[in-house]
């Protein structure tokens, strides 16, 4: 009897055993899953959205070319392939049947360059209204997303790329070999990984571009921006007899209330010429030490000196696309 009972002792106290074992070892598994969901959720970065716009009316006598590089320019840097749209816009210098037709053939380069690539839309616009039609997607594009019920912070991590065919009516030689835009290209454009990567990590900076002017706009009107920030900016209106508007416009805060308009000021902005150091810059009162300075960038910059996020290697300068 006694050797039973001991026996029957013994087969509880194992399964006492068992059953602490077991209990132990979920309560180990449950704070596991929940420790590394934990985890999961602390390292996920927020997803950021990027829209490149590029604009430019077409020169009958060279538009190829530059469009060719700067398409061209998107593919090789990565970005064409990391926006979640490339947005492409035309302009012809006539309402005609041959603009017509230039605006036939620049879509169709566009798609045979881009189309493989990148998540692509092509829209042309007969006439000449100097930048408004790319300006105008720009602004329409930030919001969108206010329209389709994105939340602001949505807004914030969309970011909105804008250059245009700087030099397609320059009288200064073949622009795809120098120039400006091959200053600002590498920095604005080639740069954008690193670019990207400030506006995460600065809450408070709306826009970047090579120079900074004091009215929050940037010269040469390459420049990055939030839409949270591009739809608080004045409706872009047309001003034929005023081209520059449209690279002052990204400065125009608009009150929707009064229907006036005021500076952004350069509070929020990033100057991104390697040599600026973000200071702003006036051009009216600096206009010959603008040129200076950024050409001494450019030249600091391609002998590698500088680097600026992660470059693709360079603008395909001088590349020719054919006629």
């Amino acid at each position: 009897m006694a050797f039973t009972l001991g026996r029957r002792l013994v087969l509880s106290l194992l399964l006492v055993l068992v059953v602490l074992v077991l209990s132990f070892s979920l309560l180990f598994l449950a704070v596991w899953t929940t420790s590394s969901a934990v985890v999961v959720v602390a390292v996920a970065a927020p997803r950021v959205r990027i829209t490149v716009v590029y604009y430019t009316a077409l020169n009958p006598a060279k538009w190829r070319d530059l469009v060719g590089m700067q398409l061209w320019t998107l593919v090789e840097c990565g970005l064409a392939a990391a926006a979640d749209s490339v947005e492409v816009v035309f302009s012809s210098l006539s309402d005609d049947a041959a603009g017509w037709q230039q605006l036939a053939e620049a879509a169709e380069f566009a798609e045979q360059l881009l189309g493989g690539v990148a998540a692509l839309r092509v829209a042309t616009h007969p006439g000449n209204h100097y930048e408004y039609p790319g300006i105008k997607r720009a602004f329409d594009l930030a919001a969108e997303g206010e329209l389709l019920g994105e939340s602001e912070e949505a807004q914030r991590r969309h970011l909105v790329l804008y250059h245009h065919g700087k030099g397609m009516f320059s009288t200064k030689g073949d622009q795809t070999k120098g120039g400006a835009l091959l200053t600002v290209t590498p920095v604005v454009v080639e740069g954008w990984r690193g670019i990207v990567q400030r506006f995460a990590n600065d809450s408070a900076m709306n826009k970047a571009g090579y120079i900074t002017s004091p009215a929050g706009f940037h010269w040469y009107n390459f420049w990055w921006a939030r839409a949270s920030y591009l739809r608080l900016l004045e409706p872009p209106q047309v001003h034929d007899e005023d081209r520059f508007y449209y690279e002052r416009w990204l400065g125009y805060l608009y009150n929707a209330t009064t229907g006036q308009v005021h500076d952004a000021g350069a509070a929020d902005s990033l100057s991104l010429c390697p040599g600026n150091r973000g200071r702003v810059l006036n051009y009216a009162s600096a206009n010959h030490k603008i040129n200076k300075h950024c050409y001494i960038c450019c030249s600091v910059w391609k002998r590698g000196l500088l680097q600026f996020g992660k470059s693709c290697g360079g603008t395909p300068r001088g590349r020719r696309f054919g006629s």
